[in-house]
């Protein structure tokens, strides 16, 4: 409790305007349901678990706390919202359904702008072993962190908490790769909803509904709902930062002839060379440049757009 009897805390859900908050006073760890002040309402500010809060009593009997404050966001996810994040446990089955790279793509220049530190996982491995190893080594000699698992060998509980410590990690993916079965087997529980494979859309259907903080170890894990489409543009990405989802491209990046150069084919471009010398992954490398031709063409349009 601070000085002005107000009770620090984390938000670990929100639903309908009601959040619970993890606190620890004289009463040892526990949860409590608080409502927000009006004030914060009056800002569109909404409150996302893994805000850091300030918690006071409210003299309601029904919810007997209130959030007067908040803590500083290092970083915020929107779609789903959740603040605080410091890994991002990038889910995605190597067949059924087939892996959406562009996807993980994304994912990994979202982790890269909003400095969240990605794990890759490639589930179902059991389904193809060939699959898992292509990727595997995409990935790890991109350098990222990367794990197989199946259901006879998932990842292990104590390997994903030797990793994550007292961090927030959150489970992100596409639906039906196994987010919450996994994430079920790690806690021990059924704290989140499975569902099949669509048999007829060959890809997995959202059971996941909310994000909810788990405690795990030190720190905290949770799933997320299954993400179908992002847009690097609406989250204000530019073309300039899509080499924060690429550390292949980085190391070469200071050795090119120009300082703004886009690694898109220019003359003294070291990423080029690199790449040609085939140092550099085909598939990563034609959706970096995809990625940066859709985000400049975007930026020359919106700019066109303003002047009209």
């Amino acid at each position: 409790m601070n000085s002005d009897g107000r009770i620090e805390g984390i938000i670990t859900k929100g639903v309908g305007g009601i959040y619970t908050v993890r606190i620890c006073d004289g009463s040892g760890i526990r949860k409590v349901y608080c409502s927000v002040r009006g004030i914060f309402r009056q800002k569109d500010f909404i409150p996302q678990a893994g805000d850091t809060v300030y918690i006071e009593e409210s003299g309601d009997v029904d919810i007997p706390y209130v959030i007067s404050a908040f803590g500083p966001r290092r970083n915020s996810l929107l779609r789903p919202p959740l603040a605080n994040v410091d890994f991002l446990l990038l889910t995605f089955s190597v067949i059924e359904p087939v892996p959406d790279l562009k996807l993980l793509d994304k994912m990994l220049i979202i982790s890269g702008v909003l400095g969240i530190k990605p794990v890759i996982i490639f589930t179902k491995s059991d389904l193809g072993k060939e699959e898992a190893d292509t990727l595997y080594g995409i990935y790890k000699n991109a350098g990222f962190d990367v794990m197989i698992s199946s259901p006879d060998s998932p990842v292990s509980k104590e390997t994903l908490m030797s990793l994550t410590g007292s961090g927030i990690a959150a489970f992100a993916g596409p639906s039906g790769v196994g987010k919450s079965s996994l994430c079920n087997r790690i806690l021990g529980t059924k704290a989140m909803e499975t569902s099949e494979i669509s048999v007829k859309l060959k890809r997995g259907k959202h059971t996941t509904r909310h994000c909810e903080l788990h405690d795990f170890g030190e720190g905290f894990i949770t799933d997320t709902p299954g993400f179908t489409s992002l847009s690097l543009f609406e989250l204000g990405i530019t073309h300039k930062d899509i080499c924060k989802g690429y550390p292949e491209i980085m190391r070469y990046t200071h050795d090119c002839r120009y300082d703004d150069c886009g690694h898109v084919g220019e003359a003294g471009c070291a990423v080029d060379e690199a790449f040609q010398k085939c140092m550099i992954d085909e598939g990563r490398m034609n959706r970096y440049r995809e990625f940066y031709k859709e985000l400049y063409d975007n930026r020359n349009n919106y700019k066109r757009r303003k002047r009209l």
